[in-house]
């Protein structure tokens, strides 16, 4: 069956967008779709850039220093440079000579880079591919290939001259993804897709062409295809970015795990790994959105992106994560506090040290900008942590922000001084073919042509050679139980360290909730319904998350701010400190998830990841671990849902006076059923009684928060139901149930089931309860 899985299908399908949204990528698709084969740039390349004299000076010296005899051009390197250098001053201006001396300079950083000691093997891996046109950072597995042909290649000699070969020629109509070579260096693995209709698979080749043969297959794809051919943004699942772990399995990202953005029509890829075969496949991860590009680092850990949103917003959150290759502790490696750039992407270790080399990427447009060194001994958080050796190409935020400043993609570590990347210099978000070659960078911004074809693009430069094996991480035992009864164990020691401002004895509990995923089937029936609301493609909130939250209970603080506690596995789990009426003092805007047995320790409350730990032991190791218990008012785990948790105590004790043709103080909380919510829900929120974060369309809210900065201590109507006569008749129960709903931020619906607009409300399945609730 051929589908057409434009951009302009799914935005005619998709009722979600805002006018100026659906403007925005429109034309951003519109100029990548037209930049025709005759409008290729003609002139290419690393050679396009003007040589900077100092930092070419500082780089030959650096090498002269760290290699000596396996560098022995260096000095004379130095002198042309003087030299040229003089002469430049002494023509000036715009002349022939100028002109001249500029050639020579840039011949003598060719020269000068190409005979760097690391740069001698004798062979090297890359992909010739025409450029993907991708919407967004993480779209490019459902809208990035429009163009066939291409082949992994090899080029050997390694020089602009060398010779090129195509590894599997057979396959050279098709598509590729990315592809990873074995740590001996005889076999790659690799995803491709046959033609535009068809979905990636996953491929290992020997690196002599021989024994190709397919690891990942379509299953049940014919049957999803048809479940969703009303809305073809979903049906088809990818499975793309596959990289080797020491053990011999293989780590990729997939959508077969069905999930959806919720912002935009696309497809969700999670972390997967399966066996050397391609036996055993497993989801490990259950985030809310994509994560991409996973790389292993020499600790064994694998670094990948990670996008979400938990009270956020919708941009500026793609992250470096990293996990275990089993899937568990997952943790936060850089930058979930900085705004810019809105993504990093192709992360890798840098060998033998700790830092990370990374692209940063717009949230709108292709997944290619500057290139960046992390090292976030010095933070995980702020911007100190990052050092951009490309300078002329600022740090992107929703959108790419200097479009005729070039980008890069998929940087190599050959050191932390010395890359190969593929680099275009013109503007980013115009395909064209030929557009990126192959080049050497340093850590100093000097860069020079490694490899280009006029015909086509260049990308993922990776010695030919076998590399050292990085550690092999012990895995958790796995235990056979019912998926119900998968915990894991949660220990902190002192809750204080970091909540600015918080008294010691004020937190009381830690409050365990999940922010939950949206699925295909929920985003395709909410488009069908029409119950999308502004960029939410299931309706969940008004200017607040688009995420539906879940309660599964508390754990009781220890007198020092310990506390320790099993909670659920595998979910997106996130905490939040609680006084003795149940109110939040400060939240976690991120999540974690943790797998079947694991157990993971915090020193405190969005503490500096750097503090050490007390070496007094904490109250709660010497008590039992604590299983979580419900809040007062509940019975179990459940949603958070208004109609359920804050209606019913609204008819009870407001709408007597705020109710009727005319609420007092203009204030009408009455259930009255509205478009998508109902009447008491929209005045709280319009009126500004209630202190929640937008979630709107690029408010990423990334910037580190105070303890009470928001939620039920900051909003209106809880200062005004704590006082008589509201507070007179208002149970505990009620009360927290109120509070634990703001603090939540302010969701309308806890479940994706039915239908919701009201123009549906005669129907059985007009608004249901989450079944946790009723």
């Amino acid at each position: 069956m051929k589908r057409d899985f434009s951009l302009t299908r799914c935005f005619a399908r998709f009722e979600l967008f805002t006018i100026a949204a659906a403007l925005c990528c429109m034309l951003l698709f519109t100029a990548t779709a037209t930049f025709a084969k005759d409008k290729a740039p003609k002139a290419m390349g690393a050679e396009l850039c003007p040589v900077n004299v100092e930092s070419m000076r500082a780089a030959i010296e650096d090498t002269i220093a760290e290699f000596g005899p396996r560098y022995p051009d260096g000095p004379r390197y130095l002198q042309q440079l003087s030299e040229l250098a003089e002469k430049q001053k002494v023509v000036g201006g715009a002349s022939a000579e100028t002109k001249e001396v500029d050639e020579a300079l840039k011949a003598l950083r060719s020269e000068a880079m190409l005979a760097h000691p690391l740069l001698k093997f004798g062979k090297l891996l890359f992909m010739k591919r025409h450029n993907y046109s991708a919407s967004h950072i993480y779209s490019e597995h459902t809208d990035g290939g429009r163009e066939l042909g291409g082949n992994i290649c090899i080029l050997s000699p390694v020089a602009p001259n060398g010779n090129v070969t195509e590894i599997i020629p057979e396959f050279s109509e098709g598509i590729f993804g990315q592809f990873d070579l074995s740590f001996d260096a005889t076999k790659l693995v690799f995803a491709y897709k046959r033609d535009k209709q068809t979905s990636y698979r996953i491929f290992e080749v020997n690196i002599d062409g021989s024994d190709l043969r397919p690891l990942t297959f379509d299953g049940d794809e014919e049957e999803s295809v048809a479940r969703y051919k009303s809305y073809p943004c979903y049906g088809r699942y990818d499975d793309v970015d596959p990289c080797y772990l020491p053990d011999g399995r293989i780590f990729f990202a997939s959508s077969r795990s069905r999930r959806a953005v919720s912002c935009f029509p696309c497809t969700v890829t999670s972390m997967h790994v399966m066996d050397a075969d391609g036996g055993n496949v497993r989801c490990l991860s259950d985030g809310q959105f994509t994560e991409l590009d996973p790389a292993v680092m020499d600790d064994g850990r694998v670094v990948y992106m990670r996008w979400e949103y938990v009270d956020k917003g919708f941009g500026n959150v793609q992250s470096l994560w990293s996990m275990h290759p089993d899937g568990s502790y997952s943790d936060h490696v850089f930058k979930n506090s900085s705004r810019r750039p809105a993504g990093m992407v192709d992360p890798r270790g840098i060998p033998g040290t700790t830092k990370i080399v990374t692209i940063g990427a717009p949230h709108c447009g292709p997944p290619v900008g500057p290139v960046i060194l992390v090292d976030n001994r010095i933070t995980r958080r702020a911007d100190e942590a990052m050092t951009n050796i490309t300078p002329e190409i600022g740090y992107p935020d929703m959108f790419q922000t200097t479009k005729n400043a070039g980008a890069f993609r998929q940087p190599y570590p050959l050191s932390d001084k010395l890359f190969l990347v593929s680099y275009s210099p013109h503007n980013p978000q115009l395909a064209g073919p030929g557009h990126y070659g192959l080049c050497v960078l340093d850590k100093w911004g000097n860069r020079t042509d490694l490899y280009l074809d006029r015909e086509t693009s260049c990308f993922q430069p990776i010695p030919l050679r076998p590399r050292r094996k990085p550690t092999e991480v012990a895995k958790l035992a796995e235990k056979s139980v019912a998926a119900e009864d998968e915990i894991a164990t949660m220990f902190m020691q002192d809750v204080y360290r970091g909540l600015t401002g918080i008294q010691r004895g004020r937190v009381k509990y830690i409050r365990v909730m999940e922010a939950l995923v949206t699925t295909w089937d929920e985003g395709q029936r909410a488009n069908k319904h029409g119950d999308t609301a502004g960029l939410q493609s299931a309706a969940v909130s008004h200017k607040a998350d688009v995420g539906r939250k879940k309660i599964y209970g508390i754990a009781k603080v220890h007198e020092d701010g310990s506390a320790c506690f099993t909670v659920p596995a595998r979910r997106n789990l996130f905490f939040q400190a609680l006084d003795e009426d149940f109110m939040e003092l400060q939240r976690m805007r991120t999540f974690v998830n943790l797998m079947p047995g694991e157990a993971r320790s915090c020193i405190g409350c969005h503490e500096s990841r750097r503090s050490a730990p007390d070496a007094t032991p904490a109250m709660a190791m010497r008590h039992p671990i604590q299983a979580l218990t419900p809040q007062p008012g509940d019975s179990g785990p459940r949603m958070v849902h208004y109609e359920a948790d804050v209606q019913p105590t609204l008819d009870k004790h407001c709408v007597g006076c705020h109710g009727g043709a005319k609420p007092e103080g203009g204030l009408d909380l009455s259930g009255e059923l509205t478009g998508l919510w109902n009447r008491s829900y929209e005045n709280l929120i319009e009126k500004r009684l209630v202190s929640q974060l937008n979630g709107g369309y690029g408010a990423a809210y990334v910037e580190e928060t105070r303890p009470l900065s928001f939620g039920s201590h900051k909003s209106k109507l809880v200062e005004r139901i704590r006082k008589a006569p509201c507070k007179s008749d208002l149970t505990r129960e009620e009360f927290i149930k109120i509070v634990t709903w703001i603090d939540s931020n302010v969701p309308y619906y806890g479940t994706h089931d039915g239908k919701k607009n009201i123009k549906w409300k005669d129907e059985p399945d007009f608004r249901p309860l989450p079944l946790v609730a009723k």
